[in-house]
């Protein structure tokens, strides 16, 4: 199991630091931090967002959209009880702030680059379950609608470069990761939903 975590850094101490004083923690690179659960060993990456990468966008395009992406899904996350039922039957809740849909599918997005094949294909499935689920698309496409023009350019380049030029690749990729359901058409379309979304 893995976590992701983003940091504006707008705190005394990074969130990094204080995961990693935890007990029984263990440091890995290049910021990451192993954690011993009732349940196993939980993986979490601290994804930092230093406020001046916002202020001097990079002219990168997947760096300018690696820490535009991340620090939309923090600054617009919202409340969510995840609950598990155990197996003597008690339940355990928690409530923990979670990233909208339009954040999560340009997170994704950017990240791809950075991955393993493997990696790639769960990030590829997941923007196609987003944009294709009744319920989380409609939030999604308003939400990426409605973002900075900058942001929204960014997310057009990297659907445009991973979705519609390399469209036959990332259905293989799907496909090799639990998405046989998902066609060229699906991720066709996926493709439309997006870009029209980006249009201002």
């Amino acid at each position: 199991m893995d976590l992701d975590v983003v940091d504006r850094l707008h705190g005394d101490v990074p969130h990094l630091e204080v995961l990693r004083s935890a007990l029984g923690a263990e440091p890995a690179l290049p910021a990451v931090v192993l954690l011993p659960t009732p349940y196993g060993q939980v993986k979490v990456d601290v994804l930092e967002v230093p406020q001046i990468e916002l202020d001097e966008p990079s002219d990168d395009a997947g760096d300018r959209l690696h820490a535009s992406s991340h620090a939309w899904a923090n600054d617009t996350a919202t409340e969510m009880t995840l609950g598990v039922s155990q197996s003597n039957g008690e339940s355990i809740e928690a409530t923990t702030l979670v990233a909208e849909p339009g954040p999560l599918v340009a997170m994704k997005l950017q990240a791809v680059m950075n991955r393993s094949t493997a990696k790639q294909g769960t990030d590829f499935l997941d923007i196609t379950r987003i944009m294709l689920d009744r319920a989380t698309r409609p939030a999604a496409i308003e939400q990426i609608g409605n973002v900075e023009v900058s942001v929204a350019s960014d997310i057009a380049l990297h659907v445009d470069l991973w979705l519609v030029s390399r469209q036959a690749q990332a259905l293989r990729l799907i496909n090799a990761v639990g998405g046989a359901d998902i066609t060229s058409d699906d991720i066709a379309l996926v493709s439309e939903f997006l870009i029209d979304a980006c249009e201002r």
